[in-house]
């Protein structure tokens, strides 16, 4: 097994890659100084997995990276790859004729091992490594500061490096691992002994205490028999109660059932009353507005007819009319007009069509919104549209005197009502018209007295015309034609000819008919003048034709209006019939509400009764499963009772007993026999450990006597080489004080002197000296491939010769790999690999076979 290649990658003064390719036998490096060849050597050393910075002569790990020179950036990693030729299998853990061992570095810290390309730990690369003589002490690769530190090396550090080349590091550390488990498990065992003594002198006291607690438990067990039995008789007797109040709460079930059912009957009923009364209202308030309809038609053309005829009258006299005359049919005229308003006013009094409360409240007196304001004609149903519910509400001064009202027409079985009364608080109010031409209709109605509350519900609503509503985003909006608005909530409704826009009309039309009255009034008290009339035949035909038209149009509206009155009349009675049987319903429901009320408090009191009796019971259970033993023989309570008492009395003489001792007892027991298995378990791992400690520390003497024997041989062999007709060996020494081991001491005799230390040698010598040494480990364990690093630096040419011979010697046996400065160690190359370093900063390296082809270019 050889190194075959080495592969660097921003590595020092390697920021290009560059391959170094080598073959067994001994490789010389060669290179002025500065030019990076020894960085070749820290490159072997950190990829074998290296940490200490000093070993690579640098001072933090990011030093190992390529700084950067002139136009050259800093390397952002570093890798050095190791090619061995693995043929031989000398990495037995690898099947493969060549393996790899890489190691890469990224600025910043973040490193990777890699065995064959596959990343691993760099524990398990520097045992792979160690197996081959290429362990964590690197005494494969030598430096000149290696060789100086041989020569000051004490005898001790001098058998740490015996050891290291015989491979003891693994068997100490698993001998002093065993040793440290060895003395934890000792400590254990002495622990286990202690406590199987403690345990073992707590046994018999709770074996006393768990007989007597024995004892009390059969009379605990007796008690709770007679206990269970007790209870089971007094649940037997809770039984029979729980099956009477079963009978009582069936009863009052059944009268709940049925009283509810009464009730719903009722409710129903009530329901269908109510909504009869809507339907009945609904067409007497159609039929009460065709009828103020046909009146006022019929009202129109009778005052149309009378003028006809008198017209008629006059223009078939063709005399002259005089003025008492004239004064008569203008008193005619007033007379009829107040006839048509007194019609108007009881039309007006009967307020047909409004609500039942609300019309039976305002004939008592009670003023009605509708009747608070003035509206101009043409305008009556957008107000209705606009107050919608609120025309037909009752007005009152407060909240209190609202709440009466309410009160007056629940008591009385009117039905709904809406009263409106003072609001708390004003409103801010906005000018601004919604749309283009929208008019206030708050302009077109005049307040009366007190109905100026009505009044300000009729502020910023705007009246419109149809087709404007669509267009509105925001306000309330109406039409003259009973359209209502309301842009903000999307709420849009059309109110037409309700009875509150009926009535409104009825007004305009009385206020109109009362102007008419005193205008003729007026006209009546002037005196009049006679006028003369000429008589013409087609006039009067056509006014004959007219009076004819006007009186049958007269009588078809008296035909109509006595179905219409009819039908107004008939609503009206069935209306109160209905309310009068809606406040009898009321009656009914309230006297089953209470019938209700009692039969929910009888059942509650059957629940409390049954929910007493449960918890009694469930009591009863609880004791019966607190007692948790087997029934007692018996059914007389007192004479159970009595033998109660007797076993309670047992169970005082017995005293205080611990009622765990039992239990303690059981679990002390268990504890020892586990602490007795523990204690075998320890002493059979101390036997163990113990055997084990013996069989590593016979391993490591044996592999050490057996290497020491290998070095002391070979530093015999070599000294000769180095040391022509002088001598070596080395020596074991006494242990010190504080050591265990002995050390190794080096002894050598150059020809024609007597010193035996290396103390008392020259420099020169002392070198050759610590090199005899450091070959004699190599030659004890082979290692893959040996780098020396200007080891020679310190010898003379003739030692150098010596060295040089030394080197050839072995060269078959072990892969060389030399850094020097000296011609003469340059002849011992089978291949010279040159160094040099630009103006950049950069390495390069250059081979060439001696006796082969001239230099060629390994690396760019």
């Amino acid at each position: 097994m050889h190194l075959r290649a080495i592969k660097l990658r921003g590595f020092k003064s390697f920021p290009d890659p560059v391959e170094v390719r080598l073959e067994p036998g001994v490789a010389v490096v060669v290179g002025p100084n500065g030019s990076g060849k020894s960085n070749v050597s820290d490159a072997l050393l950190w990829a074998s997995g290296s940490l200490a910075p000093s070993e690579l002569r640098a001072e933090k790990p990011d030093d190992v990276l390529f700084a950067g020179s002139g136009d050259r950036p800093p390397a952002a990693f570093c890798e050095v790859e190791l090619l061995f030729d693995n043929e031989d299998g000398g990495l037995e853990e690898l099947e493969f004729a060549e393996v790899s061992i890489a190691r890469r570095l990224h600025r910043g810290g973040e490193g990777q091992y890699l065995v064959n390309g596959a990343t691993v730990r760099r524990t398990d690369l520097v045992e792979l490594l160690a197996d081959v003589g290429l362990g964590g002490g690197h005494s494969s690769v030598i430096s000149q500061g290696r060789v100086e530190e041989i020569l000051a090396a004490s005898p001790e550090r001098r058998r740490a490096l015996v050891e290291e080349a015989a491979g003891l590091g693994k068997f100490k550390a698993r001998r002093h691992r065993a040793e440290l488990k060895l003395a934890r498990v000792q400590i254990q065992a002495e622990r286990a002994r202690d406590l199987e003594a403690e345990v073992t002198s707590r046994l018999r006291p709770l074996a006393l205490q768990a007989t007597a607690a024995e004892r009390a438990e059969r009379v605990r067990t007796e008690i709770g028999s007679i206990q269970a039995r007790i209870a089971q008789l007094e649940l037997g007797e809770i039984e029979a109660k729980l099956a009477e109040l079963e009978e009582r709460r069936a009863a009052s079930a059944l009268e709940r059932r049925r009283t509810d059912s009464q009730l719903e009957t009722l409710l129903a009923e009530r329901n269908v009353a109510e909504e009869e009364l809507a339907d009945a209202a609904g067409s007497r308030e159609a039929a009460t507005a065709a009828l103020y309809r046909l009146r006022s038609a019929g009202e129109r053309v009778e005052l149309r007819r009378e003028a006809a005829e008198a017209l008629l009258e006059n223009l078939r006299t063709e005399t002259v009319i005089p003025r008492r005359s004239s004064n008569d049919a203008a008193i005619e005229r007033v007379r009829l007009a107040r006839e048509r308003l007194a019609a108007l006013d009881q039309s007006l009094a009967e307020r047909e069509g409004l609500p039942p409360a609300a019309r039976a409240l305002a004939e008592e007196g009670e003023t009605l919104a509708i009747g608070l304001v003035e509206v101009e004609a043409g305008y009556e149903r957008a107000v209705a549209a606009a107050l919608a519910w609120r025309a037909a509400a009752l007005v009152a001064a407060d909240a209190e005197a609202g709440l009466t009202l309410v009160e007056r027409s629940r008591a009385a079985g009117l039905g709904n009502l809406a009263v409106l009364v003072p609001p708390q608080a004003e409103t801010d109010a906005s000018s601004r018209p919604p749309v283009a031409g929208a008019e206030p209709l708050r302009a077109s109605v005049r307040a009366r007295e007190g109905g100026e509350r009505i009044a300000e519900l009729l502020e910023e609503i705007w009246v419109v015309q149809p087709a404007d509503l669509a267009r509105a985003e925001t306000g309330l909006l109406v039409t003259r034609e009973g359209h209502f608005f309301d842009a903000g909530s999307g709420e849009l409704r059309f109110s037409g000819d309700t009875a509150e826009a009926v009535l409104l009309q009825l007004e305009a039309r009385r206020r109109a008919l009362a102007a008419e009255v005193r205008e003729l009034e007026t006209a009546a008290e002037k005196p009049q003048e006679p006028r003369l009339s000429a008589a013409r035949p087609e006039l009067v035909a056509a006014g004959e034709r007219l009076v004819a038209c006007l009186a049958g149009a007269a009588v078809f509206a008296e035909r109509f209006e006595t179905p219409l009155r009819a039908r107004v009349d008939a609503g009206g009675s069935r209306s109160g019939e209905l309310a009068a049987e809606l406040r009898r319903l009321g009656g009914a429901e309230a006297e089953l509400r209470r019938a209700v009320g009692e039969a929910s408090q009888r059942s509650g009191t059957v629940e409390i009764d049954a929910a007493r009796i449960d918890a009694e019971a469930a009591a009863v259970r609880a004791r019966m499963e607190a007692a948790g033993a087997e029934l007692a023989e018996g059914d007389d309570p007192a004479a159970l009772a009595e033998k109660l008492q007797r076993l309670e009395r047992k169970r005082e003489t017995l005293g205080q007993v611990n009622p765990l001792a039992k239990e303690d007892y059981a679990n002390e027991k268990e504890r020892l026999d586990e602490l007795v298995l523990q204690r075998k378990d320890l002493e059979r791992s101390l036997a163990e450990l113990e055997r084990l400690r013996a069989e590593l520390t016979e391993t490591v003497e044996q592999r050490f006597d057996d290497t020491f024997a290998a070095v002391r041989a070979h530093f015999s062999e070599v000294a000769a080489t180095l040391f022509p007709g002088g001598e070596g060996r080395l020596r074991l020494t006494e242990p010190g004080e504080d050591e265990n081991e002995p050390g190794i001491e080096v002894e050598l005799r150059p020809a024609g002197k007597h010193v035996t230390r290396l103390s008392l040698l020259s420099g020169g010598e002392k070198a050759l000296g610590a090199i005899s040494f450091l070959f004699a480990l190599f030659l004890a364990r082979p290692c893959p491939f040996y780098l020396l690093d200007e080891v020679e630096a310190a010898l003379d040419d003739a030692n150098i010769a010596r060295f040089v011979e030394l080197l050839r010697r072995y060269a078959e046996r072990a892969q060389f790999i030399v850094i020097t400065h000296q011609k003469r160690t340059m002849e011992a190359a089978d291949t010279l690999y040159g160094v040099t370093m630009g103006d950049d900063g950069v390495s390069q390296i250059v081979s060439r076979r001696v006796g082969s082809s001239p230099l060629a270019l390994t690396g760019a």
